[in-house]
This record gives structure tokens, sequence and C-alpha cells, in this order.
């Protein structure tokens, strides 16, 4: 994932190794689809040092959905913090959502798709793809925060929170990156019934940098 902040220094760079090839397999092909096995062979370490830090498939997939996790939120905060007015830090959640879609290794959310795949609550992937969620929601939410009040950032925080699950959906089954603006056009227009009039401003494809 090349918007996705890079991997931090490793305190054992076989976990590590796992870590990084689970990782690229789970967000390829999925969970289900993915045998313990072929972790082990693709990430070249042997079945001792496999269980030698995870002690299931369910505990890779939880430490690889919070590595993914770690790696989204800085990625994320990082770009939107190179744009100087609240309007535009707000756009650049959904820049950052389009050139996601743009890349060749988008194969979707691993967290929704973890969710799709393991529909038991009480599932560690589950869990861990709902406090990604959670923590995605409330940094938009501190965002609409500097153009609204407390109340109905919340509120809209949630429905900008739905629009770019929406669009991350959209573009994994249509390929169109297009999504990502679609659905910051609809924020554009919650806005405006709130009294905030911004411009949506030129389509995604047409920003450079």
């Amino acid at each position: 994932m090349n918007n996705a902040a890079p991997p931090r220094a490793p305190a054992n760079a076989k976990r590590q190794d796992i870590l990084e090839t689970a990782l690229r397999l789970f967000q390829t092909n999925g969970y289900q689809a993915v045998g313990i096995n072929c972790v082990i062979e693709e990430s070249g370490v042997a079945k001792m040092t496999m269980y030698k830090y995870f002690a299931s498939k369910d505990a890779l997939i939880e430490a690889v959905l919070q590595e993914r996790d770690t790696r989204f939120r800085q990625a994320l905060e990082q770009f939107v913090a190179r744009f100087p007015d609240p309007p535009q830090r707000l756009r650049a959640v959904f820049l950052w959502h389009h050139r996601w879609f743009c890349e060749p290794t988008f194969h979707g959310c691993m967290f929704i798709n973890a969710a799709v795949e393991f529909p038991d609550p009480g599932h560690p992937a589950r869990q861990v793809a709902l406090t990604h969620k959670t923590w995605l929601k409330t940094y938009v939410g501190a965002l609409l925060a500097a153009l609204l009040t407390t109340k109905v950032a919340e509120r809209l925080a949630l429905q900008c929170a739905r629009l770019l699950d929406g669009a991350t959906v959209a573009a994994q089954l249509s390929g169109d990156p297009a999504a990502a603006f679609l659905a910051w056009n609809a924020v554009v227009s919650l806005l405006r019934q709130e009294g905030v009039a911004i411009e949506p401003g030129e389509a995604f494809d047409d920003v450079a940098g």
C-alpha cells in the first residue's frame, strides 16, 4: 500500500517478516482462502517459528489488522496535516482515499473484508475492525468540529464514515476511484445544509502532488 506509512522498525525481524507476508496475502486473497501453511511457506520460516510468535491463525489475523490499523492512521494523519485550513483537511481525507483506490495493490478495506468473512461479533478480527472504524469516525469528527458545533460534527462524522465505507466498497467492486470524489460531493451538500458553504473543488483526478 503505497499510501500507507512505512513499516515500523521491527523488534524481531522474523516476526515482522511473517506479518508482512500475511498482510500481503490476506489483503490480496482474503483471510479464509489463505492457509497458515501458505503464510509459513511464503515467509520462509519454520512452522515452530510461526507458532512461537502467533499461537493460531486467528492471532495472526488479529496482529495483521492491528499493524494495518497503525499504518493507516499514520499515513492518513500525515497526509491531512499537509493542508492548512479545516475545509482542506476534511477534503484531504477523501483525496487520500482516492489515491489509495488508484493503487494497483488496492483490494478493498481489510477491515470491511474481515467483518464480512468473520460475522461473529466476538471474533478478534471483527473487534479490531470495529476499533478501526470507530477511530476513523472520531478522527473525521474532530476535523468537522473545526467547522461545526460539537453536536452537529458528531452526527455528520457518522455520515462521513459511512460515505467513506461506501466509496471504498464501490471502488473495490467497480475499479473506479471516482467513488471518493462522489462521496466528497455528498459531504459538501451535507455541510451546506448546516450553513457551511464550501466548494467541492476540482475532481481528484486533476489534483497533483
